[in-house]
């Protein structure tokens, strides 16, 4: 190849370099000018950045009115407000909103006109601001876009309407629902010492704690032994329900007859150990419905609750009892004295000096069980536990009541505190009996063979005379 060919050829190459170098150059260049672009667009998103814990104050704007919540030692608090009602503030809503609004970051923005704004609800729109010692951050919340993928925002003094999320526009808007603690009881439930349910004004049942802390039946059935388990068990569900939706407050009596609460269906009442008091109606609703309507009788709140939330109302008086006539324990009973039809017997208990002594007639004179063998004092518990254990079979509330008739068994219990306790069954034929606590009646039928059965009194009585006599006879 000649020398000018050669140079030809170099010099080609080296113009090929600089062109393809230049290309790179002018690629890069618009490449970083766009992501530049980018970042720019993606920092004009950012609507706000900043630390959520260091919010002191939030002001909330909604239809029912103004409300300034400030945090303190004891936590978000109402400090000032233009809503005539007393509200239990959701502590939990305050916090998500200061969360939100601390990095709260737009999907897209839009260029809207001052005439269009009205489109976006930027003619009525809720102001929402944070505060942070002496730094304010506020959006304007707008309506949600047709679609529902959007809620729109504006920022003070900047004309552009941003888009957000739409699950975080729909809570930062939010409203007397959300401001308000959701529970339907905000108490707890071991402070809750009083229920009562009735239904059309009829009581179901109504229950307090007495001064051991101990549940005591009021209604229906006076003194009726309590399952302490059912009724835990039901006042942590209920404390545990939460309000749908929070309505309006009834300031007038058409308030009430609007929602069916002028003659409610049911009505729960809750004290506290405290002596605050919470009652609640519930209007009348059917299984097709989705909700049904209740209100606070103190405040006058109405609300909604989801229909599936309160099976509760059809609890019955015999799902928070036991299946006993009157079960005291046996270190809560100095004397015991059984009549069983033409057998009697007596059990004296001296718990202090942990001694235990039975007659029974025909048998011998009184025998002391503590210096017995462990099987004798096993029958003796037993015995005393087929007492107070005595379990009925069915309710007959509103039964006929003989009341010439005689009992036939006689329970008669004297507690270690000196009180006296009768309960007697009244046959009403051969297999049933009515049964009664110091001549008042129960509403318990028992059967028969509760006495008789292979658990019965008759059965362990038999049980414990068969052990006494082996014994006095090996000695």
């Amino acid at each position: 190849m000649s020398t000018r060919k050669m140079k030809a050829l170099v010099i080609g190459l080296i113009v090929m370099l600089i062109v393809a170098v230049c290309a790179y150059i002018a690629v890069d260049t618009l490449k970083t000018r766009e992501e530049q672009a980018a970042l720019e667009e993606e920092k004009s998103l950012q609507l706000f950045d900043f630390d959520a814990d260091s919010i002191d104050k939030v002001d909330i704007e909604v239809p029912e009115g103004n409300f300034t919540v400030e945090n303190s030692a004891d936590g978000w608090t109402i400090t000032d407000t233009t809503y005539p009602h007393d509200i239990a503030l959701n502590t939990y809503y305050i916090n998500t909103i200061c969360n939100y609004m601390s990095d709260l970051t737009a999907l897209k923005k839009l260029t809207v006109s001052t005439e269009e704004l009205a489109n976006y609800g930027f003619e009525a729109y809720c102001p929402l601001t944070c505060y942070a010692g002496g730094t304010a951050y506020t959006i304007y919340l707008g309506n949600p876009s047709a679609t529902e993928d959007y809620y729109y925002v504006m920022r003070p003094e900047d004309s552009t309407v941003y888009a957000i999320d739409f699950d975080k526009g729909e809570i930062m808007k939010g409203g007397l629902t959300y401001l308000q603690d959701p529970y339907m009881i905000t108490w707890m439930d071991v402070n809750i010492n009083y229920v009562r349910l009735s239904n059309k004004n009829n009581i179901i049942f109504e229950i307090e704690k007495d001064d051991s802390e101990k549940w005591q039946m009021l209604e229906p059935l006076k003194r009726s032994p309590l399952n302490a388990a059912n009724i835990n068990s039901m006042l942590t569900s209920v404390t545990r329900l939460q309000i749908e939706r929070f309505i309006k407050v009834a300031e007038t009596p058409q308030d009430l007859i609007d929602y069916h609460l002028d003659n409610p269906a049911y009505q729960f009442t809750l004290k506290t150990e405290t002596g605050e008091t919470m009652t609640i109606d519930f209007a009348s609703f059917k299984k097709e419905d989705t909700s049904v309507y209740l209100v606070y009788e103190e405040s006058g709140q109405i609300a909604t609750m989801d229909i599936g939330s309160v099976a509760f109302l059809q609890t019955k008086a015999s799902e928070i009892m036991t299946d006993k006539i009157y079960s005291p324990e046996i270190t809560d009973v100095s004397v015991l004295d059984v009549t069983v039809d033409d057998l009697h017997f007596t059990m004296n208990m001296n718990h202090e000096e942990s001694k235990a002594f039975f007659t029974s007639a025909g048998f011998a004179d009184e025998t002391e069980i503590s210096g017995n063998t462990n099987e004798i004092q096993k029958a003796y518990h037993e015995l005393f536990s087929s007492v107070s254990n005595l379990t009925y079979d069915s309710l007959e509330l509103d039964a006929e009541i003989d009341k010439e008739a005689q009992p036939s068994v006689i329970f008669h219990y004297t507690l270690t505190d000196g009180t006296e306790t009768e309960v007697t069954l009244v046959p009403v034929d051969d297999t049933y009996y009515q049964s009664f606590i110091d001549g008042e009646y129960t509403g318990k039928i028992v059967r028969r063979r509760a006495l008789s059965g292979n658990a019965g009194v008759l059965t362990y009585h038999e049980k414990l005379i068969d052990l006494l006599e082996m014994n006095s006879e090996t000695e």
